[in-house]
C-alpha cells in the first residue's frame, strides 16, 4: 500500500499542470486620463485554442467589475487588454489596487490579486477615471476543464512540495510520539525490546525530519528568496531535529547496556516537551512567514483544493506507512542482533 500510495502521488505531483493564472502585467500602474493597453502574460493558458470561445477580461475592485474595451490575442499565454475612459468617479472607488479576472471556455477563471494600481488625478475637477461600467456588466465564471492544482502568486509550480514537504513533518512528529511511548513502557517493565523500538523510532524521524528541513529550505529559496530566514518556524524546526541527534549523541556517549536506556528513555521524556514547544507552540505565538503560524492562514484553508486534496492525502499516509515500514525493518534488525549477541 506504501508503495503504491507513493508512486500514485509521485506521478500525480509530476502529472497534473497547474491552472491557468496571469503571471506579468505591464505596465503595473496607470492613470485616469486616457485609454491603456495592458499586456498580460498568462500562464498554462491557451488562447489559440479553437475551443476557447468568447475571452473576457475585467478589473474588479471590491464586488464592481470593469470590462475590457478590447482584446487582442497574442499568443496563446499573452493578450492585449484595452481599458478606456468612462464615467465612474474615482471618490467612489472601494481601492486604487484592482484585480485583473480572465475567463473562457477551456481555461476557465483565473485571476491576478492587486495586479493593477491606479495612480489617481491630482486635478481637482477630474470626473472619471479609465474605468467604466456601462449597463449591466455579465461577469462570467467558468471551471477550467482538467484536472489541476491551484495556481497560487509566490507559489507557482512549488506548490507540488506540498506533498513532500508538509507529510515528511507529519512522519516525524508521529515516530517522535511513537517512541515516548516505549520510553515510557521501558522505564515502567525495563524490557530491553522497548528501548530498542525506541531508539529506531528516533533514528527514522531523524531521518525524515532532516528532509523536511531540505525540502523546506528549497521551498523557501523559491518562495521567500533565501534558502533560511530568520523565521521562529524554520528556527524551531532546527532546534527539534537537533534536540533527537542530541537524542543519538548522548546513547553513544554511554556504554553500559542498562543504564544508557534509562538516560536515554528519560531525555526522550523531556524532549517531546521541547519539540512541541518549538515546532508548534512558539511559531503560533510569535509572526512568521510560515502558513499556519504567526496568523498565517495554512493551506488546508486557501489552498487546499480539491485537486491538491486527491494527493496531499494519499501522500500523508504513503509517507507515514514507509517512516513505520523503515522502523519495522530496523527494529527486527537490531533484535536479531540481540539474540545473536545472547
Amino acid at each position: 500500500m506504501c508503495v503504491i500510495l507513493l508512486l500514485y502521488v509521485v506521478l500525480g505531483s509530476y502529472m497534473v499542470p497547474l491552472s491557468p493564472g496571469i503571471s506579468k502585467v505591464e505596465p503595473l500602474s496607470i492613470r485616469p486620463d486616457s485609454i491603456y493597453s495592458l499586456e498580460l502574460s498568462c500562464y498554462h493558458t491557451h488562447f489559440k485554442n479553437p475551443g476557447v470561445g468568447k475571452i473576457q477580461f475585467w478589473f474588479k475592485s471590491g464586488n464592481d467589475y470593469f470590462p475590457a474595451r478590447e482584446l487582442r490575442i497574442l499568443s496563446d499565454n499573452k493578450i492585449e487588454a484595452k481599458f478606456g475612459v468612462g464615467s465612474l468617479q474615482q471618490d467612489s472607488l472601494k481601492s486604487t489596487n484592482f484585480d485583473i479576472v480572465g475567463n473562457d471556455d477551456i481555461d476557465g477563471t483565473f485571476a491576478l490579486r492587486e495586479g493593477i494600481t491606479l495612480i489617481k488625478s491630482t486635478q481637482p475637477d477630474s470626473a472619471s477615471t479609465l474605468l467604466a461600467k456601462t449597463g449591466v456588466v455579465e461577469v462570467v465564471h467558468n471551471k477550467h476543464q482538467f484536472l489541476a492544482f491551484p495556481y497560487r502568486e509566490i507559489l507557482y509550480e512549488s506548490i507540488r512540495n506540498t506533498f513532500f514537504h508538509v507529510p515528511m513533518w507529519f512522519v516525524m512528529t508521529a515516530l517522535v510520539f511513537f517512541s515516548l511511548v516505549f520510553s515510557v513502557l521501558y522505564l515502567n517493565k525495563g524490557n530491553m525490546r522497548y528501548d530498542i523500538y525506541s531508539h529506531q523510532s528516533i533514528v527514522v524521524a531523524l531521518v525524515f525530519g532532516i528532509c523536511g528541513l531540505a525540502t523546506g529550505m528549497v521551498w523557501a529559496k523559491n518562495t521567500w528568496g533565501h534558502y533560511w530566514v530568520n523565521d521562529p518556524k524554520l528556527n524551531g524546526a532546527a532546534v527539534g531535529v537537533m534536540i533527537y541527534a542530541a537524542y543519538l549523541v548522548l546513547r553513544g556517549s554511554i556504554d553500559d547496556e542498562i543504564k544508557r536506556a534509562r538516560i536515554a528513555a528519560a531525555y526522550n521524556i523531556f524532549s517531546i516537551v521541547i519539540f512541541a514547544l518549538f515546532i508548534y507552540i512558539i511559531p503560533r505565538l510569535t509572526d512568521s512567514l510560515h502558513p499556519g503560524n504567526g496568523g498565517n492562514p495554512a493551506f488546508s484553508k486557501y489552498d487546499l483544493d480539491s485537486s491538491l486534496r486527491m494527493f496531499f492525502y494519499p501522500a500523508c499516509i504513503g509517507w507515514i506507512l514507509l517512516g513505520f515500514w523503515i522502523f519495522s525493518i530496523l527494529a527486527r534488525m537490531q533484535l536479531i542482533k540481540q539474540k545473536q549477541e545472547l
